[in-house]
């Protein structure tokens, strides 16, 4: 029993609930807030600005909350953002206007990214051997975590009332995992500033927890932006080609296969499920290549094939197999990607890098239904082939520009 109690107490565990319960309770809400908004008399059009306004304000904030968690540690960063996102939550719940709900929106879209947090304490307390095996399995907890979610949202829904207690759920969900963080996870030691304690990670403005907008913007200047400018576009054009495919998904079976809505909902269960199983094993493939440069480069290759044999589907049937693959590609390179990402930039930039990584994929998420809608004008397989195409591009780029040669570590300053 003691042995069992020390290993769910052990950092890595911990954060690895945390992001479980974090996209838990984002994903009770998140498909029930377009819906509720449209109840309350929104338009399309309001609808789209009230999800473009969260996208936006990650957009800007992504960067600037990584770099503060780089400043004032993980610990203190981790529980802000998960308090400040809960109450963002909350508001949307109790919510009886749309002004209220882009009120509810504005919290979550400057603080959420505890995801990215976690990516980095796990990055401060763990080697490089062994980051590919740790991220996939926060990934896959956390896959866990969206994968529940919508089924108690769904559910809860339906009672009278349903949205509001949805929206208090994910609230206490946040409030439960930055308890749960506050008791139990020490400060990551290898961070930037070296959290020490519960009453040092207080108080931002006292002793080595200070915080400095000058410095803060300095430091953005002091990223060695030409070992990272490659990686970070061929990130970008291989997210670009999944979300695309991903936002055009459900109008595409429809149009081509005459899909219903049950068959295209089991369809992405079944991608997530893959995707979440995969994260188990991320780390013995790491493990078995030892570089995450080749790891990456074999999965953007198997990326341009799968997504051109999507294209190429005759029927629902093939569209079904080739998923499979591509959960599991997607899977991989997602982890691989932060691994290179942290590996060729400076340990006091981690956040700041995980953040603009986010603001690159938030980048993508607003760019990629505008593509795919005017694709699907053409054809109801174009988003999926300029997905193809864009894939193909960040190939090219790689065989041009290769990754994972540790020559390429920018130095500690």
């Amino acid at each position: 029993m003691g042995r069992f109690t020390s290993r769910i107490m052990e950092p890595a565990v911990l954060v690895n609930f945390s992001g479980f319960l974090d996209l838990f309770g984002v994903s009770m809400i998140m498909p029930l807030i377009l819906p509720h908004a449209r109840s309350l008399g929104a338009s399309t059009t309001v609808a789209g600005i009230l999800g473009s306004t969260y996208g936006a304000l990650q957009l800007f904030s992504s960067p600037v909350v990584g770099k503060w968690s780089d400043m004032v540690g993980r610990r203190v960063s981790l529980l802000v953002t998960l308090v400040l996102t809960g109450c963002g939550y909350g508001i949307i719940g109790l919510s009886s206007s749309i002004f209220i709900m882009v009120l509810g929106r504005i919290p979550g879209g400057i603080f959420k990214h505890s995801q990215n947090i976690s990516k980095s304490y796990l990055a401060d307390i763990t080697s490089r051997e062994k980051r590919s095996h740790v991220f996939g399995q926060f990934n896959a907890a956390s896959s866990i975590g969206f994968i529940l979610g919508p089924v108690v949202g769904g559910h809860v829904a339906e009672w009278p009332g349903g949205f509001a207690v949805v929206g208090v759920l994910a609230a206490l969900t946040f409030f439960l995992n930055a308890a749960i963080m506050w008791f139990f996870l020490p400060g990551s030691k290898q961070s930037a500033h070296h959290e020490t304690s519960r009453e040092d990670s207080v108080s931002l403005n006292s002793g080595e927890y200070s915080f400095n907008l000058n410095e803060m913007l300095r430091s953005f200047r002091a990223i060695s932006w030409r070992h990272l400018w490659d990686l970070f576009l061929i990130k970008f054009l291989g997210g670009f080609s999944v979300i695309l495919f991903r936002s055009s998904f459900s109008l595409m079976t429809q149009s081509e296969f005459n899909a219903s809505p049950r068959i295209i909902g089991y369809l992405t269960s079944y991608s997530g499920a893959v995707s979440t199983l995969c994260g188990f094993f991320i780390g013995r493939l790491a493990r078995f290549y030892d570089n995450d440069g080749k790891l990456y480069f074999h999965m953007v290759v198997l990326q341009v094939m799968t997504l051109f044999s999507l294209t190429a589907s005759p029927n629902l049937t093939w569209m079904a197999v080739w998923l499979c693959p591509l959960s599991i590609v997607t899977s991989v390179m997602r982890v691989s990607a932060t691994a290179l990402t942290i590996q060729k930039g400076r340990d006091e930039d981690r956040g700041a890098l995980m953040g603009f990584s986010q603001s690159l994929m938030s980048i993508a998420r607003m760019l990629a239904p505008f593509v795919g809608g005017v694709a699907m004008e053409i054809s109801p397989r174009g988003p999926l082939l300029i997905g193809t195409c864009a894939a193909a591009l960040s190939l090219i780029l790689l065989i041009l520009r290769p990754q994972g040669d540790k020559k390429q570590k920018v130095k500690q300053s």
